[in-house]
């Protein structure tokens, strides 16, 4: 009777981890088609405060709050990026946000 318990104590460990795992891939593949995720789907913005609210709403795919560290330009194909860089306080995950400012007014 032990070693039944104990098996299914093993069984149910082993498809929760397999769960979370599952879970964890399906965040990643979500987020990596979410708007600004590549330069492909750059977000659109007119001005750096649309920048600034977008970055303020964005939430990390674990649910965390994302946290900016940085920002930078890149060029790509006749276009201009700023890129975001931002940190989630709660899995540490880094990520990238991609605005296309080829069009910026300033």
């Amino acid at each position: 009777m032990t070693t039944l318990l104990f098996v299914v104590a093993i069984v149910a460990a082993i498809g929760a981890m397999g769960y979370k795992r599952y879970r964890k891939k399906s965040r990643v593949r979500t987020a990596a088609q979410r708007l600004g995720a590549s330069p492909d789907n750059a977000i659109y913005i007119r001005s750096f405060d649309e920048m600034d609210e977008h970055m303020r709403q964005r939430w990390c795919s674990c649910g965390g709050f994302l946290e900016t560290t940085g920002e930078g330009t890149r060029e790509a194909d006749g276009r201009r990026f700023r890129v975001a860089r931002m940190e989630c306080h709660e899995c540490e995950e880094t990520t990238e946000v991609f605005f296309d400012t080829t069009d910026l007014l300033q």
